[in-house]
């Protein structure tokens, strides 16, 4: 009798707890408003209250420390790199556009056009990004203030992928002795393209793959149109076909059509090896 209750018991906090482990599923999923993101700097960077109370009531002052707060928000929000610049998709992402301005992005772009190019200097890249920033402060639209979906980094997505190698039992030199022919018919192999995709929030059995996300995590570098374009193509042709199962599904629509999903893994075995040796 008590181990029945107890077996019912166990039974009954599953349950009562499933939602929340439905939700774990997308733990590496970052949805940041913009303000959170100044909020978050000012606080890694010091910035005293009275200053950022003003700075948050669109009060911008153009010395060092603004500038600086500004870059850490785009470099925490995946839209500023002192390496490459400025990615306007995901800036653009932080803006609400009037419906009825069909010129915000022509004045945005000429205003990006008068900025200097990259340096690999502190103070140039301080003065670039909050300029960079001003262009859609000032021609793109209003500041949104819900939360907008946050591209995980290198070293994060490499931490998504270690952890789901180890949810499906895969190892690094199981993985890195695969042949192409050899993953395209690995079950655990699928089912890791599928874990990737569903903990970056890019995929989901029920709506396939959210072409705005994966555009953000891995367009960089890519026409939006063109990317979006080739990938819609590439899902049409996979999607005739019948899987089975979810995992080569994901397979499929991810890793066969998406060259940065393939990346993904592919550094993550040379970085591997690296370290070993």
């Amino acid at each position: 009798m008590v181990r029945r209750w107890v077996v019912e018991t166990a039974l009954m906090l599953l349950l009562l707890t499933a939602g929340d482990l439905r939700c774990d599923a997308k733990s590496n999923l970052i949805l940041q408003s913009f303000d959170e993101l100044v909020l978050e700097c000012a606080e890694l960077m010091s910035i005293t209250p009275s200053k950022l109370t003003a700075l948050r009531s669109g009060a911008l002052v153009k010395d060092m420390e603004t500038k600086c707060l500004l870059r850490c928000v785009g470099v925490s929000g995946r839209f500023w790199s002192d390496y490459t610049g400025l990615r306007k998709d995901i800036l653009a992402r932080y803006f609400l556009a009037d419906a009825a301005d069909t010129q915000n992005v022509n004045r945005t772009q000429l205003c990006l056009n008068e900025l200097p190019s990259v340096q690999l200097d502190a103070q140039h890249c301080c003065n670039l990004a909050l300029e960079s920033f001003l262009c859609f402060y000032y021609n793109y639209g209003n500041l949104r203030q819900d939360r907008i979906f946050v591209p995980l980094d290198h070293l994060q997505l490499q931490h998504v992928t270690a952890r789901c190698m180890d949810v499906h039992h895969i190892t690094h030199d199981h993985l890195m002795s695969l042949s192409a022919e050899e993953m395209d018919a690995n079950g655990s192999v699928h089912c890791l393209v599928r874990c990737i995709g569903i903990k970056t929030g890019v995929y989901s059995d029920r709506d396939g793959v959210n072409m705005d996300l994966i555009y953000a995590q891995y367009g960089e570098g890519y026409c939006e149109a063109e990317f979006k374009t080739n990938a819609y193509e590439c899902i049409r042709r996979q999607s005739e076909q019948t899987y089975g199962n979810s995992c080569k599904r994901a397979y499929h629509l991810l890793y066969k059509c998406f060259e940065n999903v393939r990346n993904v893994i592919t550094e993550y075995e040379l970085r591997d090896s690296e370290e070993e040796e």
